[in-house]
């Protein structure tokens, strides 16, 4: 027979066998959760590597970007126009730069991007266009493979103009394709620069308080997120779209 602390002994060793098992257990459950994270995991991931870059003459478009900044977590960037654009004269200059797409000395006017994977570019529009800073800036800079969104803002909504129809009177037509090819010339000019364009969004921001320029704002943050969280586009895929007015 057996004595007793030779029994005890094998049910020590039982237990312990138990113990050890149960951690090795838990160890590696733990580490295949940490290794396979799930899909908020990934899409935070992606957003937590964006940069806003952005200009802004009356501090709307600043608005806009401090609060998609404080939302997605990002880094922001300001691109300073060296040319005094304050009061009216400045007003009238930025129309007249404008209207000749002529540039402006900025700063920063060479960023780095190699620590993003993807980038917001916020503009107010002048004269149906991009401002002058942005569009010396996007001369100036390159996107190699980065995902890239247009966000602008303006007195009117220009998005409206997509409702007209091809009965519409001349006038109404000819806005709708005024500002569809506008929009078309500023997402080529991101994939001329090797970006990948995912998506524009528009604010309209005359006679809208500050609170209610935020609350517009949020309203694309998830849409946001999710642009930046796709597979991307083949080159012939995305064109096809642009050319039929999709992105």
């Amino acid at each position: 027979m057996q004595s007793i602390n030779s029994i005890r002994n094998e049910n020590n060793y039982v237990m312990s066998s138990r113990k050890d098992l149960l951690k090795r257990s838990v160890f590696f459950l733990l580490t295949i959760f940490l290794l396979i994270p799930g899909h908020a995991s990934a899409e935070e991931s992606i957003v937590e590597n964006t940069l806003i870059i952005y200009y802004s003459r009356t501090g709307k478009t600043k608005l806009i970007c401090e609060t998609l900044q404080k939302y997605l977590d990002a880094d922001l960037l300001e691109i300073n126009d060296l040319k005094d654009r304050e009061g009216t004269w400045g007003y009238l200059t930025a129309a007249y730069d404008a209207i000749f797409n002529r540039h402006t000395p900025i700063e920063p006017e060479k960023i780095d991007f190699s620590h993003y994977q993807s980038i917001i570019v916020a503009s107010p529009v002048w004269n149906w266009k991009l401002c002058t800073p942005i569009h010396t800036f996007l001369d100036e800079n390159e996107f190699d493979g980065k995902k890239v969104v247009l966000i602008t803002n303006a007195n009117i909504h220009i998005m409206k103009y997509e409702q007209y129809s091809d009965d519409a009177s001349f006038i109404k037509r000819l806005l709708k394709n005024y500002i569809r090819g506008k929009k078309k010339t500023a997402q080529f000019v991101f994939m001329a620069g090797g970006g990948e364009y995912v998506g524009h969004y528009h604010l309209e921001t005359q006679e809208k308080t500050n609170e209610e320029i935020i609350e517009n704002t949020l309203k694309y943050v998830d849409d946001i997120k999710k642009v930046f969280s796709r597979d991307e586009m083949d080159v012939a895929t995305r064109m096809e779209k642009l050319n039929d007015n999709k992105i």
